[in-house]
């Protein structure tokens, strides 16, 4: 039994006639609709109707079954224009630290698509990220490109600059420049590859084409635990300059001199996906794209 089905018998019983409701109200062939009240009886098991010279009448099952078919149908129509009345929910990725860079102009873009259309925001790595676009737990993310994510479209939207992050114990702290090459057996803090696989390559070419060693002294789960690590080690990591905002009492910033180069910030989302938001995701990467062709980048 299917929906058609109960439409299909509450039309013919308040019309009393199939060729009348085939005609008036369900714009179908009369043969077509009696057979699909046929196949209804049949998944029944009981006669809904008797079929007379003068017309078509409900019998005592059938107006039993009238009664809980209405109730359905009401049901029906209730959840239809609860879901259309719904607002529009988009759910985002974006990297820890780039909120306050990322949510106004997504908000505009939004709100110029619908006044009732809400944000909701989930921070994570990229890695973490990626796989939310994978399970549909968000619709867009902004985050770093996987090379391991041919599944994921990536847009270029702009770039991070990398900084150097160190104790103010450490020694290249009152130094008024600094080079590559004044880190070189210094104490390193790297962020975990798993954790942040497009800065660990970053870094990692950069040392290999400025012939560097430099070897990771000790590694922190995520950006934000390397400041701890820095503090607590006396030693210096290269980090998203941005991250300064969560800079940690007794560590410092500085800009390195022929450092790494910027990291490019993405916008990726699943391009099969059909989701009820996939219009909107559509309408926000054509408009970041849009903005960033024209120099506007706001990362």
């Amino acid at each position: 039994m299917e929906l058609r089905h109960i439409r299909y018998f509450v039309a013919v019983a308040d019309s009393g006639s199939v060729s009348g409701a085939a005609r008036s109200q369900l714009h179908t062939s009369q043969p077509s609709l009696s057979r699909q009240l046929l196949d209804l009886e049949e998944s029944l098991g009981v006669k809904l109707f008797d079929r007379k010279s003068r017309g078509i009448y409900l019998t005592d099952a059938g107006f039993i079954f009238l009664k809980y078919c209405r109730h359905i149908l009401e049901q029906v129509d209730d959840a239809v224009a609860a879901t259309r009345s719904a607002p529009t929910i988009l759910r985002v990725g974006i990297l820890p630290g780039l909120e306050d860079t990322i949510l106004p102009r997504l908000r505009q873009i939004v709100a110029a698509y619908s006044s009732t259309a809400e944000i909701r925001i989930m921070g994570a790595s990229s890695p973490r990220l990626i796989d939310a676009l994978r399970n549909s737990a968000i619709d867009i993310a902004f985050l770093r490109q996987d090379e391991d994510a041919p599944d994921i479209h990536f847009d270029v939207i702009g770039h991070n600059e990398i900084s150097l992050f160190l104790s103010v114990g450490h020694p290249l702290a009152q130094q008024a420049e600094i080079g590559y090459i004044d880190l070189v057996w210094k104490t390193y803090v790297s962020v975990a590859r798993q954790s942040a696989p497009a800065l660990w390559r970053t870094i990692e070419t950069w040392a290999q084409q400025k012939n560097l060693s430099l070897e990771p002294t000790h590694e922190a789960g995520n950006t934000a635990s390397a400041f701890s690590l820095i503090r607590a080690v006396n030693g210096f990591s290269l980090l998203p300059t941005f991250m300064s905002q969560f800079l940690l009492p007794g560590v410092l910033v500085r800009q390195l001199a022929d450092g790494p180069a910027a990291l490019p910030l993405m916008i990726g989302h699943r391009p099969k996906s059909h989701s009820r938001v996939s219009a909107l995701v559509s309408i926000v990467r054509d408009r970041w794209n849009r903005d960033t062709h024209l120099g506007g980048q706001h990362a």
